[in-house]
């Protein structure tokens, strides 16, 4: 995803996409240097069904890497990589098509026997289907689950909305569909693992076996901003343990400043928040909420420039609190009033001193003439 991003300078390319690249090459690496036997992707390579040719050389670039280097890579695909017709090829096809070795991509609910270098894995796949397809998904897993040998390990890889998990921000972002499996159907005793994907939020709904939202790798927005983002190392001997691992995503801050209206320094105020927080490599959005009665001036040039070491300011919201209108008594004989009397309706609504209604008055006759 792009989103938050600006040029950089020296590629032309988004800040964002170089963002996920880097995330990227250090799943990679992570990959290599545990020496991992397989690794397995729970769909959604792309925000769209139609990326660039930039993003899809990245993600191919990195694909390729593991693939070199020995280690199978399981692809199952997403709701963003399923096209609308039938027909359409989706994001991850072109893997198949030029039968990349050590690359297998899932786009339908099969059984996989996958040999890796500690000898063969199974793997029950379930790819992100049409709505309609959802109805025998009960059956299918049961008539698979069969197909499982207890001489190997294995485990289960899904893009699919499980009943009871808990959506972050990208629920937005999902294809209207309603689906949701029941988590019972994916707590076969005979799997080592449940690896899911399609919730950004890292989350684990069951423990025997585990199943487990990675979560995504890269925050894509504020919603994102509290959550941690990582990837799973699972390792499945006698009994199967994983850890969360941390990935380098960029961070998202949110300021709140909320003003007094006795403030005579406002400018300084929300520059003293701002100095409480660490701005580098974030991007940052600030928030001042400002009362109805506040007659100071605010400069925001002072502002953006506290926010300059941001890597992006994504916006600067000034929330005016508005004041209550007063509702005068009388409001049907309102029009027969003259402007003097309308007034001194108001100045009663608002309980001003004598003082000050003697000087409005003579204000307003002043004006009247």
């Amino acid at each position: 995803m792009e989103n938050y991003g600006k040029l950089d300078p020296e590629t032309g390319l988004s800040t964002r996409l170089l963002d996920f690249f880097k995330t990227f090459d250090f799943i990679v690496d992570t990959a290599l240097k545990e020496k991992v036997d397989a690794v397995v992707f729970a769909g959604d390579a792309y925000k769209t069904r139609d990326p660039n040719p930039t993003q899809q050389r990245g993600f191919g670039e990195r694909i390729k890497k593991m693939a070199k280097a020995g280690i199978p890579v399981i692809l199952v695909v997403g709701n963003h990589d399923t096209p609308n017709a039938e027909g359409k090829a989706n994001t991850l096809d072109i893997y198949s098509a030029l039968e990349i070795d050590n690359v297998t991509v899932s786009r339908k609910p099969e059984f996989l026997n996958i040999e890796t270098k500690s000898g063969n894995l199974q793997i029950i796949t379930l790819p992100w289907l049409h709505k309609n397809d959802y109805k025998q998904v009960g059956e299918k897993l049961t008539l698979l689950y069969e197909k499982i040998k207890k001489n190997s390990p294995a485990i289960f890889l899904s893009h699919v909305e499980v009943e009871g998990a808990s959506y972050g921000s990208e629920k937005g972002l999902a294809i209207a569909n309603d689906v949701t499996v029941p988590l019972p159907l994916l707590q076969d005793k005979r799997l080592n693992y449940v690896a899911l994907g399609h919730i950004h939020k890292h989350q684990i709904l069951s423990s025997n076996p585990p199943v487990v939202y990675a979560g995504s790798p890269h925050r894509i927005d504020f919603g994102e901003e509290k959550e941690d983002k990582g990837i799973i190392l699972v390792d499945i001997q006698k009994t199967t343990t994983f850890q969360f691992v941390s990935t380098n995503s960029r961070k998202f801050l949110s300021i709140e400043v909320d003003l007094k209206a006795d403030d005579r320094e406002p400018t300084q105020t929300i520059l003293d928040e701002i100095k409480k927080h660490n701005l580098e490599d974030k991007i940052v959005r600030l928030t001042i909420n400002i009362p109805a009665d506040l007659e100071a001036e605010i400069e925001m040039d002072k502002i953006k420039k506290a926010l300059s070491s941001a890597h992006l300011i994504a916006g600067i919201s000034r929330n005016v609190e508005r004041r209550e209108r007063v509702k005068l008594e009388g409001v049907s004989d309102v029009e027969r009033l003259t402007p003097i009397e309308a007034l001194n309706k108001y100045f009663d609504a608002k309980k001003y001193s004598p003082e000050r209604r003697k000087q409005l008055e003579k204000f307003a006759a002043q004006l009247l003439e």
